[in-house]
């Protein structure tokens, strides 16, 4: 009976304020209400006042509306101005997010709400607050006198505490005022506080250790926002045995113009380094702008900046390792502005040397304009491309002597080719072309000026593909087997370069263009492919299980005078091979073997597995043959997942050539309910030992400073990786 008689004022109530929509009802409220959606109560007893225009519930309220959800123990809504008061166990819920409250009054039309002694959950961030409120007509809280932390605890680990906290949902947290409690030990104070959603390096790291180079260390990372387009972060370091040193990586974005880097880091060493006396002082500094602006709407044009200024050529090895390893031990300084359209590129390029310990060819400018194979004569499948560049060449070399001179000329290069494309047999793919290039220097090595040099190239490439399909299905060891297709693709183009008319060896080489000489060979390879049909999401997609492809260059001989005559038959036979049985497992490979002797001059071998976030496990070889000796190092890299509170990390480097450990780096980590701490410790032979430990929200993990050294491991569709 009772639950009938629910029904009837749920169905009483909704009827009547859909009736409330008709023009007899809403000419009165059309102004007061942008919105004619009804609001529909439903509850354990939900009564209508006509007199009063309010709906009043009670018990295990629920009300959708749009895309919010409330529920409480007891509600009344007036239906003129859409507003409620509801009360008990209050909880409106939007977007992944909620906030709750015993009290809490809220407009259904401009959805805002206000709630005393709130509680605020928006994954990452919890909160509390004396008072808290939903912005109207925005995806955005407010909370006065309250905190918010990443700690799901009654009692969180820390919090920041604020008397004014806004939180953009899917966006940030804006805090003014702030302390940041450890407990309920104040420990930090900040005058305004930012934190993007979508960044997720920890505002506040510090990273004490020990190592041979350094002695005693703390390396501290302050992570700010000053808005929405400037951030950036503040390093305070210590360093036993070169003393402090600061600086700061800012990054910003500027309306229109793009967006970018600065960086500057500098110290001032008390002891110096081995290459230092002892007690020397010495200054080291950095200095890095970086910039990229993507110009116009549809963004065809894209101007690049890059600017570096060091003190010296080891700053950034001495101090950024990581960062060494990725530029190398040379940085650029350059202007770019590349122009891509749909028939032609164009590149206009500054490049300029800022270090004269560095030696470097220097383009003040050069211009370069380039056009793809564009079809000419409608079906017919000719094609026409060219590339033309005109540039200032100057090498400034290293300051070694009074008497080093550096080398400049003007250049003018084109190069014009046709070529038509072909298909005999349905099949066999046949690409003959002919090019012309004229090159004309200012100066040449011995002082010779307004030179021409003209070359004439030909050649043809030609491809065929086969295949054959084999009819197996089987799930053997769980590789998921629906027939099996081996394809296979033999290339062989045939290339041809007249002798020059002017030698390389009479011009001063700045690049490649510079060092054209005759050429008449034939680039040889072959790929095979394994694949088979599995299902990726509700289709049966082709995937790769093998992929093996051989190439070399083989050289006709010239006549004796030719430097080409000097320079044996076949180039060293390239291999690469991937092979992808699962998706949680894979190897890549590659090697070079010298045709002369037969002797393998590079090798690199990478098998990597994965359980999910339980453990992962790669092995690694590398090995280099050149002129200044051999390299033969073996890597493993394992992570284990002990529990959810303990994971381990164990990288090994062993020197297969002389025998031994180059390198071994373990760290073990601690999942502290919302902070995770690491301890890393680095043994590296002659270079000496590290240790570090690491502090991090599990909200926002990554580090704002690079510390690890080891490898990456190669992703699909990369046959090996760099050797570490």
């Amino acid at each position: 009976m009772l639950r009938n008689m629910r029904k009837v004022l749920q169905i009483s109530a909704i009827g009547f304020l859909f009736l409330m929509q008709t023009p007899a009802f809403a000419e009165q409220s059309t102004q007061m209400l942008p919105s004619k959606e009804p609001v529909v109560v439903n509850g354990d007893k939900v009564e209508y006042f006509h007199e009063q225009k309010k709906v009043v519930g009670e018990g295990n309220i629920s009300i959708e509306y749009r895309d919010v959800l409330m529920t409480c123990d007891k509600i009344t809504v007036y239906l003129d101005t859409r507003e409620a008061l509801a009360e008990g166990n209050v909880k409106i819920a939007q977007k992944g997010a909620y906030f709750t409250g015993d009290r809490m009054n809220y407009n259904f039309d401009t959805r805002q709400g206000t709630v005393l002694k709130g509680y605020l959950n928006a994954n990452p961030f919890y909160g509390q607050a004396k008072e808290l409120g939903k912005v109207a007509n925005k995806d955005q809280f407010n909370m006065d006198y309250g905190y918010v932390t990443t700690c799901d605890l009654d009692k969180p680990h820390y919090r920041i505490q604020s008397k004014k906290v806004k939180i953009y949902l899917g966006d940030k947290v804006v805090a003014y005022n702030i302390f940041v409690f450890l407990g309920n030990v104040p420990v930090l104070y900040f005058p305004y506080y930012v934190q993007p959603l979508d960044d997720k390096k920890t505002h506040i790291t510090v990273t004490p250790g020990e190592n041979s180079d350094w002695g005693y260390y703390a390396l501290t990372a302050l992570r700010y926002h000053l808005d929405d387009k400037n951030s950036g972060d503040i390093l305070i370091d210590y360093r036993a045995k070169q003393g402090l040193a600061g600086g700061v990586n800012h990054y910003y974005e500027i309306p229109e113009m793009g967006k970018g880097a600065f960086k500057f880091y500098y110290t001032q060493e008390n002891n110096g380094l081995a290459y230092e006396p002892t007690g020397a002082e010495r200054t080291r500094y950095r200095y890095q702008v970086r910039h990229n602006w993507d110009m116009g709407n549809d963004t065809d044009t894209r101007v690049t900046l890059e600017f570096n200024k060091l003190s010296d050529p080891d700053v950034i090895k001495d101090y950024f390792y990581n960062e060494y390893e990725e530029i190398g031990a040379q940085p650029d300084n350059y202007l770019s502005v590349i122009t891509q359209k749909e028939y032609y590129m164009t590149e206009f390029l500054i490049r300029k040397r800022m270090d004269d310990f560095y030696t470097v060819v220097q383009r003040l400018p050069e211009f370069r304009m380039e056009i793809p194979n564009v079809r000419l004569f409608g079906d017919l499948p000719v094609y026409y491309q060219s590339s033309t560049s005109g540039v200032y060449l100057d090498q400034a070399f290293i300051n070694t002597s009074p008497e080093t001179k550096d080398l400049s000329t003007i250049r003018f290069d084109s190069y014009n080719q046709i070529s038509y494309a072909a298909r005999v047999f349905k099949a066999l793919n046949v690409t003959p072309y002919a090019g012309i290039r004229q090159t004309y220097y200012s100066r040449n090595k011995w002082g010779d000026t307004n030179l021409v040099r003209g070359i004439f190239s030909a050649g043809v490439a030609n491809s065929v593909k086969f295949y054959k399909i084999y009819d197996v299905t089987t799930n053997f060891m769980g590789l998921d087997i629906n027939k099996l297709r081996h394809v296979i693709t033999p290339v062989v183009n045939y290339y041809y370069m007249h002798q020059p008319t002017i030698s390389a060896d009479n011009l001063n080489q700045f690049d490649t263009i510079d060092a054209f000489d005759a050429q008449n060979g034939a680039v040889l390879s072959i790929e095979n492919r394994l694949q088979t049909k599995r299902l990726v999401g509700e289709e049966m997609k082709s995937v790769d299980l093998a992929t093996l492809l051989i190439s070399t260059d083989y050289a006709f001989r010239l006549n004796k005078n030719n430097t080409s005559y000097k320079r044996q038959k076949f180039s060293p036979v390239t291999f690469k091979l991937e092979i992808i049985p699962y998706s949680w497992a894979y190897l890549t490979s590659n090697m070079t073997i010298d045709t002369k002797d037969g002797s393998l001059q590079t090798a690199n071998v990478d098998i990597v597995s994965t359980g999910g976030d339980k453990w992962s496990l790669a092995a690694g070889y590398r090995y280099e043959n050149v002129v200044t000796g051999t390299t033969s190092l073996a890597t493993m890299d394992g992570t284990y997942k002990i529990n959810d509170k303990w994971t381990i990390r164990a990288y090994e480097r062993f020197n297969v050539e002389v025998g031994g450990l180059d390198e071994q780096e373990y760290t073990i980590s601690r999942d502290l309910h919302c902070w995770i701490a690491e301890l890393t410790l680095n043994f590296k032979g002659n270079e000496g030992n590290s240790i570090w430990l690491v502090f991090k929200l599990k909200a926002f993990p990554d580090y704002p400073i690079g510390m690890k050294r080891t490898y990456s491991r190669p992703r699909f569709g990369e046959a090996g990786s760099p050797t570490p």
